[in-house]
């Protein structure tokens, strides 16, 4: 479903299997073997011949579309409905922990006919390493499968009984497996390869029979990944032995066992597990990194320092440790020789992605994170494991400071939103934090030389922030200085959630919030980032209105927090995910779903409330 230029999607997968299923039971993403890079789907859905009412694809009318999670897991149930034809058909797509592997369950009933002959078909148009130039589609007779390759990445195609038929084409010329389907056969090209940009694809047929009236019937794909024929004829035939049942059972189980391990709550328990869940698919299982959102359009599927903490927080609070520990490896590979971080990268391995400015919070947010997983953790081998890494950071930041910054604060660069070159009041917030937790690690390490002059250097920062930054006329915060920026913007309330520069009844951050709170009056509700801006027209997002939920939940103005988190809430879209914005008039989800950082935010609203550091 599109939402002016929005894909709505579940995910599933097992954290390096990274699939994104539409609405419509079609596949909107296919990342492996990272779950950030390549993307290998251009297109990939059913179809269903009848004798009474010919072909149709079920991404098209008159079908009809509903889409649940199976439970606490990442079982995506898909059901459509086909009035004109009488045909129901239930899709379940997972992913089994560890086996490269997709596993796509049909079952095909007949709801109103008498009696009908169905067959079904099955598309897939690949883009393999996000190229359509080069890429092979044939059918292979020992294994009943087709296969699609380009360099190292195979994908093998084939169904847990014999299919009917094939097609191996070409787009837009006379062997097209998109078009090849409408009389119901296919013409059975055994081989395609592609010479130029217009890509190959593939469709398989197989014949169900009758149905009589009420009659269902199952068929099993698997979508299998590898590196090689040999690998990937592996996967496939491994899978076709365990068959949709042991597969099913294995991946239930799995994420059964993975949720025992976290803390439970009593606030949105449903909202807290599916969160957790989306969190979880987010992280690289090999690299450790996480990524925004699987996401292409926005291109979201790097990890930026800034969201990967905000959610291995999340996950730490939750009480799932390794995960934030193994993100805060990556981080060491990450890092820079200077100590800091780039604004964002590719996850497998850590390589910087597009940038287009510096952005010192990313910097500081790590530091920040650690201190934080110690303080849940007080493991001490954490901070030994990565007291280079944290020397060197601090060190960069407290040079930054030095050396480009003025009255105490950081250098100028982009701010959280990413727009413009300043020094930002959040910037150094995270700095601050980030500072005062490097202190706090290298006093616990009897390092005490740097921990006071990252202590000294945080105050400084501190300074900085209350004589830069107060506005007394305005009774409010401001957003920037050099240049000065007097907006409202919820990023003030970094200063207190989560950075803790000031506290909470600290009265100048209470009459910011109350200003922040008169500012925004969309139709459809929630909170924006600030009244002027244009990013996507300019919109509430999940993760600001969250942002004051928390910040209301800390000040012990609960029912207000409770309000905008429910509003969140009603937000999500069917499957549970948050997007990153709402939109303004509409309430339609905008932007990235789901994005992880709205999920984080979500987790760490519920834990505050659940009064869980």
């Amino acid at each position: 479903m599109h939402l002016n230029g929005t894909v709505e999607q579940g995910i599933v997968g097992d954290s390096r299997l990274l699939v994104g299923i539409g609405k419509k039971g079609n596949i909107t993403n296919l990342f492996w073997p990272g779950i950030d890079f390549p993307q290998h789907i251009e297109a990939s859905f059913a179809g269903i011949y009848t004798d009474r009412t010919g072909f149709g694809w079920t991404t098209d009318p008159p079908w009809s579309y509903s889409q649940r999670y199976a439970g606490d897991t990442a079982i995506l149930k898909t059901v459509m409905n086909n009035p004109a034809a009488g045909i129901e058909i239930k899709v379940t797509d997972f992913v089994p922990p560890g086996d490269d592997i997709l596993v796509r369950h049909f079952e095909v009933a007949n709801k109103d006919n008498d009696q009908i002959d169905v067959r079904l078909f099955y598309y897939l148009d690949m883009q393999i390493m996000e190229t359509l130039t080069g890429n092979t589609a044939y059918y292979d007779t020992r294994s009943d499968a087709v296969i699609q390759y380009y360099r190292e990445y195979y994908f093998s195609c084939g169904g847990d009984m014999k299919m009917s038929g094939y097609q191996c084409g070409a787009h837009m010329d006379g062997s097209d497996a998109f078009a090849d389907v409408y009389d119901g056969r296919l013409e059975g090209n055994p081989l395609i390869i592609s010479h130029g940009s217009e890509g190959v694809n593939s469709s398989q047929v197989w014949d169900l029979g009758t149905f009589s009236h009420g009659e269902k019937k199952d068929i099993t794909l698997f979508l299998g990944m590898g590196t090689d024929e040999n690998s990937v004829l592996t996967s496939l035939a491994a899978a076709r032995e365990k068959g949709y049942a042991g597969l099913y059972n294995k991946t239930e189980a799995y994420w059964k066992k993975w949720l025992a391990r976290g803390r439970d709550v009593r606030k949105f328990p449903e909202v807290y597990r599916r969160s957790l869940i989306t969190m979880k698919l987010l992280c690289d299982r090999k690299w450790g990194g996480i990524i925004a959102a699987p996401s292409v359009e926005p291109n979201y599927r790097f990890c930026w320092t800034r969201d990967g903490t905000f959610i291995a927080t999340a996950l730490d609070r939750a009480g799932y440790h390794k995960e934030a520990e193994k993100f805060y490896r990556w981080c060491r590979m990450a890092q820079e020789k200077t100590g800091g971080w780039k604004q964002r990268y590719f996850v497998s391995p850590p390589l910087a992605g597009p940038s287009w400015g510096p952005q010192i919070d990313e910097t500081g947010v790590v530091l920040s994170g650690m201190g934080y997983h110690y303080m849940l953790t007080r493991d001490k081998n954490f901070l030994r494991e990565n007291w280079e890494m944290i020397k060197k950071t601090a060190e960069y930041l407290r040079d930054m400071q030095e050396t480009h910054g003025i009255n105490g604060l950081m250098c100028r660069c982009l701010g959280l939103w990413e727009e413009r070159m300043a020094r930002h009041i959040y910037s150094n917030a995270a700095c601050y934090d980030g500072l005062r937790a490097a202190s706090m690690i290298a006093r616990i390490l009897g390092k005490k030389r740097f921990s006071g002059r990252w202590k000294k250097a945080a105050g400084r920062i501190k300074e900085g922030i209350e004589k830069g930054f107060w506005n007394g006329d305005a009774g409010h915060f401001i957003k920037s200085v050099d240049p000065v920026d007097t907006a409202l913007d919820i990023s003030i309330l970094g200063l207190v959630v989560p950075y803790n520069v000031f506290s909470i009844e600290d009265e100048r951050v209470r009459s910011s919030v109350k200003k922040i709170e008169e500012t925004f009056r969309y139709r459809a509700g929630g909170i924006g980032r600030y009244p002027s801006d244009v990013y996507y027209g300019g919109n509430p997002w999940i993760l600001t209105t969250l942002w004051l939920a928390i910040y209301f939940q800390r000040a012990g103005e609960r029912e207000k927090g409770e309000e905008l988190a429910r509003w969140c809430t009603g937000h999500a879209t069917e499957l549970g995910m948050l997007p990153e914005q709402v939109h303004r008039d509409t309430g339609d989800p905008l932007s990235a779903i789901p994005l992880g950082w709205s999920h984080a935010m979500m987790v760490h609203y519920i834990l505050e409330c659940e009064k869980r550091r």
